[in-house]
């Protein structure tokens, strides 16, 4: 039976060519979906999150931006992850910490857990659509405009939010107690700075 009559063909056959052009594109993207939906969901709900993004990428693949999907699926996860937040509040479940489980890591020195919390912390303090933002340009590396396009706000709305969040977050950090004493002999901490988790900078353009 040669291609063009054989029903499982994908060399002529539109329908499995796109599942094939499909496949490549979620290999490739999967792993960043998946580390959003950790990072705010945990891990145990992570692989969810992220067939579910698929599921709609894969619905809406003719509509998708290509060329730079990320912001797309992000944006899609986004959605996914309140969904599930507003399900689990109904049926009164206990939710993860927004900022979740952040995955397997390595050991951390008393320093960096410390620098963790305080960043959590600061996070905290925050509007969520404020901390999705600096969530998305410190966590997830995006650009201003396509943090911009994930929360669907212009690139000049997400600057005076990320402005906000900053000033929000530093006033928080200088406001924070002094470190407690450190035992006898033992060698005290770098000063206290911006936890590198919250570290983001404002586009001057």
């Amino acid at each position: 039976m040669n291609s063009d009559t054989d029903p499982g063909s994908t060399d002529t056959d539109p329908e499995g060519s796109l599942k094939g052009e499909f496949t490549r594109f979620f290999e490739r993207h999967y792993d960043d979906v998946y580390r959003y939906a950790v990072r705010r969901m945990g891990a145990d709900c992570a692989d969810d999150v992220a067939a579910e993004t698929f599921g709609v990428a894969w619905r809406r693949y003719d509509r998708l931006p290509k060329d730079q999907p990320l912001p797309w699926l992000y944006g899609v996860a986004r959605n996914v992850v309140r969904a599930r937040r507003r399900h689990d509040r109904r049926h009164g479940e206990v939710l993860v910490h927004e900022g979740g489980d952040r995955g397997p890591k390595a050991p951390d020195t008393v320093h960096q857990v410390e620098e963790r919390d305080t960043a959590l912390r600061a996070l905290d303090r925050l509007s969520a659509t404020d901390r999705e933002l600096v969530m998305l340009l410190a966590w997830e590396g995006l650009e201003l405009r396509d943090a911009a396009r994930v929360l669907g706000c212009t690139t000049a709305t997400a600057r005076v939010r990320l402005h906000r969040a900053r000033r929000r977050i530093e006033r928080f950090l200088d406001s924070s107690p002094p470190e407690p004493p450190l035992p006898a002999g033992a060698r005290p901490a770098e000063a206290r700075r911006s936890p590198a988790h919250v570290r983001v900078t404002v586009e001057k353009k």
